[in-house]
């Protein structure tokens, strides 16, 4: 008896701890999320074709979800969804249609009314795969990438940037393609910005791999270096893990990645092996003063890593995490849990 209690304890310590007590936010799917200069959190997500925006000034009370808009063939699932990025001066988000066509909405903070959207893409119907990434840039300045079939009818990352908190979005031009023809086509790009340090990372598709990239940009993301690979392994396959990892770039400190190999998960800084970290999918990652936090999906659960710790807790069911770091060093995942947008504290 004594020994089943302490099995009870002990599962109860590792599944949710007093500190991460969940909280819905709101109802719907694929919530993104993001902290602005002064640390308010911002979390976009969907529900059929409705887009639903919410916010918070501390990371626990949130405001009631509003409605952006509504956007016929709103993409949504395996990690399709709306993007969401701030400045102290807007507040943007990026969705794409199932026609293919990119679009962006931008939240004036001072008369809180969102702008009628505008097109992202400046061709139509190219963004057929239904993956974008944005990031807010100094100077309220935004980039957007996605997934594009322009020119040849092959996956490609195109971006465009706005200077003017989102109202317009410049000429788009090719961020990177790929040459074995295609990138790899269901998996979510992802985006980051410090200053003019500009990081973008993408899952490619080069003789019969399926490994993780990273491109960099020292001035804001108009140039960007070449493409390098994450990690010393390699992972041979002929289908898409529509699973696109995680990325994260430190006001004081180096770009640190995670990702999925096969059933495993990894992280790795550019230029560095790669360390296993343990089995799952739809990872993310931040660094913080004590460490990195990684947050995954396994077995129909979310799971954290926390700085220190051997073993990973789950924090309730659900899949496709987010994490903040909040600006007391604190973090925050968010995530969906069957029709419903979580957030608990780390």
């Amino acid at each position: 008896m004594a020994q089943l209690y302490s099995l009870f304890v002990l599962f109860f310590m590792n599944v949710l701890s007093p500190a991460d007590t969940s909280h819905v936010i709101g109802t719907g799917m694929h919530p993104s999320a993001v902290t602005d200069p002064a640390g308010a959190v911002h979390v976009v997500f969907g529900r059929g074709a409705l887009i639903y925006y919410t916010t918070s000034a501390d990371g626990h009370t949130f405001s009631r979800p509003a409605v952006v808009d509504s956007l016929f063939g709103l993409h949504l699932g395996a990690s399709r969804g709306p993007q969401i990025a701030a400045t102290t001066r807007s507040v943007v988000i990026t969705a794409i249609d199932k026609g293919g066509d990119v679009w962006g909405y931008t939240l004036d903070r001072k008369t809180g009314r969102w702008q009628k959207p505008v097109h992202v893409t400046d061709e139509p119907e190219m963004a057929k795969e239904g993956f974008v990434a944005l990031t807010a840039g100094p100077d309220d300045s935004f980039m957007a990438i996605w997934l594009d079939l322009r020119g040849n009818q092959q996956n490609k990352l195109m971006g465009a940037h706005s200077t003017d908190e989102g109202r317009t979005w410049s000429a788009n031009r090719l961020v990177y393609e790929s040459p074995s023809g295609t990138i790899c086509e269901c998996c979510q790009p992802s985006i980051v910005c410090q200053g003019r340090s500009v990081a973008v990372m993408f899952r490619n598709s080069m003789a019969g791999s399926r490994d993780m990239y990273l491109l960099r940009s020292s001035d804001g993301g108009h140039m960007f270096g070449k493409a390098e690979k994450l990690g010393a392994g390699t992972w041979k396959l002929n289908a898409c893990p529509m699973d696109g990892g995680g990325v994260y770039m430190a006001p004081d400190g180096p770009v640190t990645t995670v990702w999925r190999r096969s059933d495993k998960l990894f992280t790795a800084r550019p230029g560095q092996a790669e360390t296993e970290v343990g089995t799952g999918r739809n990872a993310k990652i931040v660094s913080t003063k004590k460490g990195d936090y990684i947050a995954f999906q396994r077995d129909s659960h979310v799971w954290i890593l926390a700085p220190g710790e051997t073993q990973p807790r789950s924090i309730g069911e659900g899949g496709f995490p987010k994490l903040l770091r909040l600006s007391n060093d604190h973090v925050l995942c968010v995530w969906e849990q069957a029709g419903s947008v979580l957030t608990a504290s780390i």
